[in-house]
């Protein structure tokens, strides 16, 4: 990713920061003494992911000053297939959390995040101390009888807590320019492009490239005109040019996506590859005669998934195979002018008989895909032809080119290995 101040701009949004919400007194003295009610104020009691002060701030827009407050006859466990908590029934259990109060703005930005996860807000009885009183806590409209594991605050915010910053500023960002059922739809990649922003901060070489500076870029303001499966970001800024000083305010749009990994599945047995066919939009957009593509098999890298996993899972997803050994070949941006995709290419050790070839893709994902198993000279043929026409197959052709000689060589490099270990499985 670039600089965090372009990446993380949501979290500088000046809806996040409403002077009108700073108006409030941010401690309810009904906290403190429950025969002072204060009706611009509504009572909260949470008991998950919110009592992380940062993502906190950034759902509320505000820094609430709570207390520590316990919700009886209730036991906080992970919701199954997920890392966030869920409030289940349990006789004589009580879940520890934190009741503060806040006005409606604030108020309402937490309804819009909340409902991401068909969580509702319901008038519940907590406890401080000795002491009872009602507040409103978000929670499942029809609340599991059981669910999975205990949920642990600290182990969600070890794992998981610093993607949950990044993808709630940009949910926050959209709060009162896109609808909550629409900003829900696109909530899995929303977390999708959060992942890639982590994965971005890691920066690259500076050995020729200007290395970014915190005063590098002043984003003046940012806009989101179009947001759906993918989304377009639009900035007015200014950079520090190469002359000193800064640049003059320009506008640039930027589509975004998550980072994907490609991966090229290779027998060095049998000399063979594996190519996936499919339709693609974009040659349609452009007017091309031919719209099905050969390509690497490909996708997006999920939320908390590594590259590799993502370049394993794609392929048993795309192509039924398991495959062997991965070898990084590059990591880049294919269009940084106008795209924040970055991928991950991977060459796979595969084990590819003849009948490896056949048909994949998720139906639930639209997929509709066709692999190839082709000898290598095959492969150099159809990248001379110009048949192989996109940026990432092309690369890990060359690269395979390069590579090839040594991947075979090594198979038999010690009479003691069995040359197919390193293959994974077709299937």
């Amino acid at each position: 990713m670039t600089d965090p101040a372009v990446t993380d701009s949501a979290i500088n949004d000046p809806k996040l920061h409403d002077p009108k919400l700073h108006d409030h007194t941010l401690h309810d003295p009904a906290v403190t003494d429950p025969k002072v009610p204060d009706p611009d104020l509504t009572t909260i009691f949470v008991f998950g992911t919110l009592r992380d002060p940062e993502l906190r701030r950034i759902v509320f827009g505000l820094d609430v000053r709570a207390e520590t407050a316990t919700l009886p006859n209730f036991e906080v466990r992970t919701v199954p297939g997920g890392n966030w908590p869920v409030l289940c029934p349990a006789a004589d259990a009580e879940v520890e959390g934190l009741l503060f109060a806040v006005p409606e703005a604030a108020l309402a930005r937490a309804d819009y995040y909340e409902g991401l996860f068909d969580y509702v807000r319901q008038r519940m009885t907590v406890k401080r101390g000795t002491a009872t009183r009602t507040a409103e806590v978000w929670a499942p409209a029809h609340m599991p009888e059981t669910a999975a594991e205990p949920w642990s605050l600290a182990a969600w915010q070890q794992h998981h807590a610093e993607l949950a910053h990044v993808a709630a500023s940009e949910v926050m960002a959209l709060y009162g320019e896109r609808p909550a059922v629409e900003t829900a739809r696109r909530a899995p990649m929303i977390w999708s492009r959060a992942q890639a922003r982590l994965n971005g901060r890691q920066g690259g070489p500076t050995t020729l490239r200007r290395a970014t500076g915190p005063a590098d870029i002043e984003i003046v303001k940012q806009r989101t005109p179009y947001a759906h499966f993918f989304a377009v970001e639009e900035y007015d800024l200014r950079h520090a040019t190469f002359s000193g000083g800064m640049s003059a305010e320009i506008k640039r749009a930027v589509f975004i996506s998550s980072d994907a990994v490609t991966v090229l599945p290779y027998d060095p047995v049998r000399d063979r590859v594996l190519l996936i066919e499919q339709f693609r939009p974009g040659p349609l957009a452009r007017g091309d005669r031919q719209v099905w593509s050969l390509e690497a098999v490909a996708g997006r890298i999920d939320p908390g998934e590594t590259p590799e996993a993502a370049a394993r899972r794609e392929a048993r997803e795309e192509a039924r195979l398991e495959i062997g050994e991965l070898i990084a070949l590059a990591s880049y941006y294919p269009s940084p002018g106008a795209k924040s995709e970055y991928l991950y290419c991977y060459l796979a050790m595969a084990d590819l008989p003849d009948g490896a070839a056949g048909l994949g893709g998720l139906a639930d994902e639209h997929e509709d895909i066709r692999a190839h198993v082709i000898p290598f000279a095959r492969l150099l043929e159809l990248y001379a032809s110009g048949e192989l026409d996109n940026g990432p197959l092309l690369l890990s052709v060359l690269e395979l080119k390069e590579r090839r000689d040594g991947l075979r060589a090594s198979l038999h490099a010690d009479p003691e290995d069995d040359p197919t270990a390193r293959l994974g499985t077709s299937g």
